[in-house]
């Protein structure tokens, strides 16, 4: 256990540093004055390490130790995936309008709980630094784009417009930059000086870096993929990537095509439960009425943002009130939800215990009627309680966990977890109305559909529009949903698969724990949640034996 461990140790240190991008999503101070390194001699030389920690580690015998074995597991994928994770990420994935480096900037600029002034001069290097990783980004985009790779046309202008829209803001006095409170050990002059620097370089530095960013992909953008091309099966050596970023998420070996024809068969299971349990309440049965009903229904939409923060604060105290039925354990760290302009619709942040960081569900309320008044709940668990936040929140307290198990893990593993706490909620009575039921069901069409149209787009070599039309025609979202979901499926190959199959994984073996003699759902979770992020094949051993 002694090699294992310090393996453990020097494959964190390691792993933990190679995405500052990531850290900024929980607001990590650790690598804060960092960016990513996205030159490709970076990047070789990462995934050389990477690979190298996935075979020492895979090598380690750990015998009947679970903890051992989950940590082994652990290292060994998140390390290959992480490896496959790095080929042609800044020209696709980190210029991408819907999850790239732009709008996680923009979404986490002022997330970080500064405390002593060393974190504020690494906060002011990170600021002055911006304008250099942006330049790298775009160099290794147009050699990309040199060798016949690269992003679509309307996503390049569709970042170049948000930077240039967060231009708009800041010189009419409501600059983003800006937002970062100043570190809080300090006294008041020296908050004052620290604010006053900050200001400086955001005008001096970062605003001319981001409007050479945003001229930069217009250009490049005069040669992007069209629209009927989206997919890297499109591009020399594609398909082979594309198998590689299905196995990074999903630590599964599956193909495209046996992923694709499961979602087809998930899609229609589920048009049966919409007749079912929605046909009642719109009184039809025709599938494509109730889809269009659900969409189309102004009266089904939220009008406020208010409104939003609401419910979605209803939701949470209803699960946290809940939730001990359910699961032996719960978290110290509190979930609290947050309103916010930016980013995806919803997602979680996790809490950080060394430095008091609570969780955080965050839900995007600059379009309130974007929002389906039913949707809304399950959302909620999915991101919050009993979803992200217990999974997460209790990983990061599991002192008994190392910090790899506590902090890396399976896509599949947690994006299963959030799926199935959706369903879970169902069972937990924690849906208001028979409509927020469906609104479980709508969510679980969103994750069905992207096992078909992630396959179409990036092995079948469909286009955007066709992924579009597939959507709309089996689920009830809104079109402009629907076309930011495919824009991510497209700069994001892979990741959107891991939802419904870690859901189904989870599922079968909780189905199989339920055959057996002295079941107990609290302690099938406590071993679900046990062991951290760990690949779904160990925890089905994990859990079964």
């Amino acid at each position: 256990m002694s090699d294992l461990t310090a393996l453990a140790d020097e494959y964190y240190t390691y792993a933990h540093g190679l995405s500052p991008l990531d850290l900024m999503w929980e607001g990590r101070l650790e690598h804060l004055a960092e960016w990513n390194d996205v030159s490709v001699e970076g990047r070789a030389a990462a995934h050389e390490r990477l690979m190298e920690f996935a075979r020492d580690a895979a090598a380690i015998d750990v015998g009947d130790d679970l903890q051992a074995l989950a940590l082994r597991d652990t290292i060994a994928t998140h390390a290959r995936s992480a490896a496959l994770h790095l080929a042609w990420e800044p020209e696709l994935l980190h210029l991408n309008p819907t999850m790239g480096a732009w709008e996680t900037i923009l979404s986490f600029v002022d997330a970080f709980p500064l405390a002593t002034a060393a974190h504020g001069e690494d906060y002011l290097t990170k600021l002055r630094r911006l304008p250099r990783f942006l330049d790298d980004l775009l160099d290794v985009a147009e050699d990309a784009a040199a060798e016949g790779r690269i992003a679509l046309e309307r996503h390049l202008l569709d970042t170049a417009r948000s930077a240039e829209s967060y231009l708009r803001s800041a010189h009419a006095g409501d600059d983003r930059m800006l937002a970062q409170a100043p570190p809080t050990a300090m006294d008041d002059a020296a908050q004052a000086e620290w604010v006053r620097e900050r200001d400086r370089v955001v005008e001096a530095v970062v605003h001319e870096g981001v409007a050479r960013f945003a001229d930069r992909l217009r250009r490049l953008a005069d040669g992007g993929a069209p629209d009927e091309r989206p997919g890297l099966v499109h591009l020399p050596g594609g398909a082979a990537v594309y198998r590689d970023r299905m196995w990074s998420h999903l630590q599964l070996d599956l193909t495209p095509e046996e992923v694709h024809e499961l979602g087809l068969a998930q899609v229609a299971r589920l048009e049966d439960e919409y007749r079912e349990m929605a046909g009642p309440l719109l009184g039809t049965d025709d599938i494509t009425e109730i889809y269009a009903r659900l969409r189309d229904d102004d009266a089904l939409r939220y009008t406020t943002a208010e409104d939003i923060v609401r419910d979605a604060e209803a939701a949470l105290a209803r699960a946290e009130e809940a939730a001990p039925a359910w699961f032996a354990v719960m978290p110290r760290a509190r979930c609290t939800g947050h309103a916010t302009d930016f980013g995806a619709m919803a997602y979680y942040s996790a809490p950080v215990p060394s430095s008091g960081k609570e969780g955080a569900f965050y839900f995007k309320t600059s379009d309130p009627h974007a929002w389906a008044t039913y949707e809304l709940e399950a959302i909620a668990y999915h991101e919050a309680i009993p979803g992200h936040h217990l999974q997460l929140a209790l990983h990061a307290e599991n002192e008994d966990l190392h910090v790899v198990q506590r902090e890396m893990f399976s896509t599949a593993y947690a994006e299963g977890w959030g799926l199935y706490t959706e369903r879970l909620a169902d069972e937990m009575g924690l849906y208001t109305s028979d409509l927020s039921r469906v609104g479980m069901l709508s969510a679980d069409s969103l994750r069905a559909c992207r096992l078909v149209v992630d396959t179409g787009i990036h092995a079948l070599g469909w286009s955007r529009e066709q992924a579009i039309e597939y959507c709309l025609a089996h689920s009830p979202l809104d079109r402009h949903h629907i076309e930011q979901e495919v824009d991510r499926y497209i700069g994001l190959p892979g990741q959107a698969l891991a939802y419904m199959i870690g859901r189904l994984e989870i599922l079968a073996i909780r189905a199989e724990a339920q055959r057996r003699p002295g079941f107990d759902i609290r302690e099938f979770h406590s071993a679900v949640l046990g062991y951290g992020g760990v690949p779904l094949t160990t925890l089905r051993r994990i859990v079964l034996g």
